[in-house]
């Protein structure tokens, strides 16, 4: 086993949290323990404990770090040549693999929602996964905000309103719609060869009903079926779908 003194404290926490993604992906969220995550890390229980108090403060340790990854896509998404309802419409599009840091991103933000998980973690680490849940939609926010100038709309439009709006609408139409999938999908899922993390195409219902939900307000170029397109073939060249 590696003496634990010989890295430093990021070093050491960098390893348990490699040590957790890959015994996470062995098992589950829910199933993993700190004992595995030790001897996946070639540390002692002692330096893991050091870090994270239970496995709880992982599971918050690693969203925050999920939580990062998809503020990174936020940036990458809003800075392509796009119409502001083109950038919207394009995070629907983007292929899961690409939203998510890690294959289980799904499921490991669901559990550290949890009420009993958020409970039990430490203070600090559901303080960081907190913040950075925030500056995930901060992120949108403010880049939606920028990207928003007086002739986008057709009409006059409360900016803050709107930007609330499709936030929360679009965010709860995509994990929603996930959910879904996830029953229809039972079976498969169970088999191992369900199609959860394949991209959506143009026509998908999702797809469609944001498209409606995006046009409902008045833009002065509502979204076409030829700006979905040139939006997913920009997607495509950008290596996101």
């Amino acid at each position: 086993m590696a003496t634990a003194a010989k890295l430093t404290n990021e070093e050491q926490q960098r390893k348990i949290l490699d040590a957790a993604v890959q015994c996470i992906a062995d098992s589950s969220v829910t199933s993993f323990t700190m004992a595995k995550v030790a001897a996946k890390a070639e540390l002692s229980m002692g330096s893991v404990y050091k870090h994270f108090q239970c496995k709880e403060d992982i599971v918050m340790a690693l969203t925050s770090a999920s939580f990062s990854h998809i503020s990174s896509v936020f940036q990458h998404v809003f800075n392509l040549p796009l119409s502001t309802p083109e950038k919207i419409i394009a995070l629907c599009l983007l292929s899961p693999e690409k939203m998510q840091l890690f294959s289980f991103g799904s499921e490991l933000e669901s559990y550290a929602t949890n009420d009993a998980v958020i409970r039990k973690a430490s203070p600090l680490w559901t303080q960081r996964m907190i913040e950075a849940g925030a500056l995930c939609e901060q992120t949108f926010k403010t880049r939606l905000a920028e990207g928003i100038t007086a002739k986008d709309f057709a009409n006059s439009v409360d900016l803050d309103t709107f930007i609330e709006e499709i936030t929360v609408s679009g965010w709860a139409m995509n994990v929603g719609y996930e959910q879904v999938l996830r029953v229809q999908q039972s079976r498969q899922i169970v088999e191992g060869n369900a199609s959860l993390s394949m991209p959506l195409e143009t026509m998908d219902p999702l797809v469609r009903s944001l498209v409606r939900l995006i046009n409902s307000y008045p833009w002065q170029y509502p979204l076409t079926k030829e700006a979905v397109n040139k939006t997913v073939n920009l997607l495509t060249e950008e290596n996101l779908r």
